[in-house]
């Protein structure tokens, strides 16, 4: 069986994909995206959209080695993040308007959320806790063993000028 995979859901739901979120009581599977309950090779396709960057940095290894794992061959990953080397530039461009401190730091005053968590503005869902540019990335995928790492031009998601997106493949 091949599977299409949410992960880091949240209540963005996409048909035909199993969602997966540690914090959101109603994604299909609630777990860590480190660490999904699921068999090896078995996602065709997988998407991560807004949610690496909240991710600890000291997981990073951890996260890529489990797209990796749970990715078939010829399958793909696609990565939307915040870029931090656009982030950064507009800061010192504009000046620190709110755009940019919730492209930085997260947007955890959410009160649309604040039903779905116990603590939305302490959870640890909310804050950013790892900047992104596309040469990390490339790091990052490269060390797990992802060999067609390709720049998309425009995010599935959330296109706007400050988030990159990229596609992996085995």
């Amino acid at each position: 069986m091949s599977y299409k995979l949410n992960l880091g859901s949240g209540d963005v739901r996409i048909d035909g994909y199993i969602n997966v979120d540690l914090y959101d009581e109603t994604a299909d599977i609630q777990a860590d995206i480190c660490d999904i309950p699921l068999p090896d090779g078995c996602a065709e396709k997988i998407v991560c959209y807004q949610v690496i960057e909240h991710v600890p940095y000291n997981k990073n290894e951890a996260l890529f080695n489990e797209l990796y794992r749970l990715l078939k061959h010829d399958g793909e990953v696609i990565i939307e993040t915040p870029d931090i080397d656009v982030v950064a530039r507009k800061i010192l461009e504009e000046g620190l308007e709110d755009k940019w401190v919730y492209n930085l730091v997260g947007e955890y005053h959410r009160p649309w959320d604040k039903d779905r968590y116990q603590d939305w503005e302490h959870n640890a869902a909310s804050i950013h806790r790892n900047p992104w540019n596309y040469k990390r990335l490339v790091m990052f995928a490269t060390k797990a063993g992802f060999t067609r790492i390709t720049r998309r031009p425009q995010a599935d998601y959330y296109p706007c000028e400050e988030n990159l997106t990229v596609s992996l493949q085995k």
